[in-house]
């Protein structure tokens, strides 16, 4: 653990659900950036919770309100530390990110910026997918008390929730792991649910000419303007995953509006 000074304090927040395949890498990699690990978890009972007792973390039990609200509250719980980095506990950290924090944390930033992107990389199928969804900037990590959470459709419910901060906003050096489908399976089950909700809550309409062409300008999005072909099958796999995804959306929104006349 680095020693921090009071002008540099750091909290990290994670939520959490049944999620031991990831959490150990997640919090191993928080481990050299900051000792303040508050998880916020909606019902785990496969032992995460436990895991991250042990691991000294702090657990915070809070049912499930949709990730918008989650995430909120996870940022609230930091309010009071000069610096929140938010993740997901699929999501980790890798050598370089961890310097750029520490970094970070150890000089004085000009009080103009108020938050800081990292890029996100998939790893999927026991490998980096270095073209598919990249560059994928995301920021995640903020001043306290000063951060929101947007998301889709009436309190966010319809997805794509995004961290918010009015002022200036700058990089960070270095890689956020995403492990996020354990396999194709879990990928597509993923992009079911995310259907599902998209079609509940999300107000932009779909047309049943969507379902054909989305899914297409979705795959030559990823397989070929981001160069998806140059990860292989494993960019093969995914890019089509990703169709197959837009395809569900389109399908159960095109049902959802039918049903709905």
């Amino acid at each position: 653990m680095n020693e921090q000074t009071a002008a540099s304090r750091l909290c990290a927040v994670v939520p959490t659900k049944d999620n031991m395949r990831t959490i150990q890498e997640c919090l191993e990699s928080l481990a050299p950036v900051t000792e303040d690990i508050i998880i916020v978890d909606s019902g785990s009972t496969d032992g995460t919770v436990e895991f991250c007792q042990n691991f000294g973390a702090k657990v915070m039990h809070r049912p499930w309100p949709g990730m918008v609200k989650q995430r909120q509250f996870c940022l609230d719980q930091g309010r009071d530390y000069d610096w929140i980095l938010v993740l997901d506990s699929d999501e980790s950290l890798d050598d370089e990110l961890q310097k750029s924090i520490k970094l970070l944390l150890e000089k004085s930033v000009d009080p103009q910026i108020n938050g800081f992107t990292f890029n996100r990389k998939v790893w999927f199928l026991d490998g980096w997918l270095h073209h598919v969804f990249q560059p994928e900037h995301r920021l995640r990590v903020v001043r306290g008390g000063v951060a929101t959470v947007k998301g889709v459709g009436p309190e966010g419910l319809g997805g794509h929730d995004q961290v918010m901060v009015e002022g200036r906003v700058e990089h960070l050096d270095g890689t956020c792991k995403h492990d996020s489908w354990q396999d194709l399976d879990d990928m597509l089950q993923s992009y079911i649910r995310l259907g599902r909700r998209a079609a509940q809550y999300d107000p932009k309409p779909s047309r049943s000419y969507m379902i054909l062409l989305n899914p297409l300008l979705a795959f030559v999005k990823q397989y070929i303007l981001k160069g998806g072909f140059k990860d292989g099958r494993r960019g093969l796999i995914a890019s089509a995953g990703v169709a197959c995804g837009n395809m569900i959306k389109q399908l159960q929104k095109n049902e959802q509006q039918w049903m709905n006349r």
